[in-house]
Parts: structure tokens; sequence; C-alpha cells
């Protein structure tokens, strides 16, 4: 893996995707597409995972930030998580990842504030134990947790994407 740094950082107009995505694999910044500028970047995020010979299949979710999106739920419902698609040990080990790392996100150290939800996310990589093995925010070398990580868990991770080599 190279450490490729983002460029821009600013709450929602940061291109901590494009860095992390060419971090995982091993790209030049200038080759990754600048997601930020899309507002419907899925379809440029699938043409640049198939260049690279791989496809999306489906998101870990971090069950514990899901309960605390939805704190009340729980009140008068029994939670019911899809088990296969959490974040946990059993389920990452049954993925290749890209080189054994994983795209994901955590909340942003910076900008996470509970009323401004749609800025919160951070995109990092991580391994199948969870550590986050590269930041692409030069800031946050040497960061010791991510907001909420001793709830959440996990490093702090919220999702993690499960990209599959094409046969």
């Amino acid at each position: 893996m190279k450490k490729v740094y983002q460029r821009i950082i600013d709450p929602g107009k940061g291109d901590c995707m494009q860095a992390a995505m060419a971090s995982l694999f091993d790209d030049e910044y200038e080759n990754v597409p600048s997601f930020i500028e899309y507002d419907n970047f899925y379809e440029l995020w699938n043409q640049y995972l198939e260049s690279k010979g791989y496809i999306g299949k489906g998101i870990f979710h971090n069950k514990n930030w899901n309960i605390l999106l939805n704190p009340t739920y729980e009140c008068w419902n029994e939670h019911r998580f899809y088990q296969k698609a959490l974040i946990n040990h059993a389920n990452i080990e049954k993925v290749e990842g890209v080189n054994s790392l994983f795209y994901c996100t955590v909340l942003s150290p910076k900008y996470f504030k509970w009323d401004n939800i749609s800025f919160q996310c951070h995109a990092v990589l991580c391994d199948k134990n969870f550590n986050i093995v590269h930041d692409p925010n030069k800031e946050y070398e040497g960061i010791k947790s991510y907001p909420l990580s001793s709830i959440l868990d996990y490093s702090g991770i919220i999702s993690i994407h499960n990209f599959v080599k094409i046969k």
C-alpha cells in the first residue's frame, strides 16, 4: 500500500475518498476520480473499481452506530440486524479485501458534530483486525482514537466496503 494523502481538507468537500482509494489500489492520486465533485458518484466509483479488477459487494455496518442514530427505536421495537452485513470478526474473515485491506469510514475527528451528521464521515483504510492502517489526512498521524470509538468498538469504524476481485 502506497500512502496517499488528501489535498483538500474541508467539511463535506474534502478528498479523503480519493486519497484512500489511491492508497488502497497503489494508484496515483491523479488517476483516481474526484468523487466529491459528483452528487451521485456511485457510477464513477464502480467504474474505477472495475478498472482495478474489483466490484463492490456490499457494506458491513456498525450495529452500535445504527443504534446511536435511532436510540429510541429499541424502546418500542426489538432491534433486528442482518447479521451477515454487520462489522464483526466472523464476517470480515469471510472476505479478502484488497490485499487484506479495506476502505472504511470513521467519524471525522475534526468535523463530527451531532447536529451536522451529513459531514461526519472520513475515509480511512483498515486491516482484518479493524486497525486503522492509513488515514489520508496528514493532520491525523498518530491519532489515538476516532470519535465515539469506545462506544462503537472496532476502532470507531462505522462502515466497511467489501470489494471483491473480478474473476
